[in-house]
């Protein structure tokens, strides 16, 4: 696939993903055939980038940093906190689908960890009791 394809194929999967917030199977099928490529070719290339969903999602996506700078911070605190508050472990979607659990690596704001983002809202220097009230905040 062309760079210029791949981008075009970038675009419309975050089009999609707008619409139905993932990105369903029919719609591979169709950008497969868009593209003229066998569908692995094209789920694979969703899957290579971690903000792109081929399962649904929870309403709120929360990411939790947990790279070494937010860790020296107690970013573990935070996260184990979290994943109480959720019943989620990382990787999983609460039942009723308004909560999808991810840690990630880096969030980008290395000097104000704890990170979480929620959605596309960043959220820094937490403490666990902060990070549960910005959840309970969430329906």
């Amino acid at each position: 696939m062309l760079q210029q394809d791949n981008d075009i194929l970038l675009e419309m999967a975050h089009d999609i993903q707008d619409t139905y917030g993932y990105i369903p199977e029919r719609e591979i099928t169709q950008l497969a055939e868009k593209f003229s490529e066998p569908r692995a070719k094209i789920y694979g290339a969703l899957e290579f980038y971690s903000m792109l969903y081929t399962e649904p999602t929870g309403k709120y996506i929360v990411r939790i940093c947990d790279s070494i700078s937010c860790f020296l911070h107690d970013s573990d605190e935070v996260l184990e906190a979290v994943q109480d508050y959720l019943e989620l472990e990382s990787g999983e979607t609460s039942d009723d689908k308004l909560f999808t659990l991810e840690v990630v690596e880096c969030l980008g704001h290395c000097g104000e960890g704890p990170v979480m983002m929620v959605n596309d809202r960043m959220y820094t220097e937490l403490t666990s009791g902060r990070a549960i009230e910005i959840l309970s905040e969430c329906q």
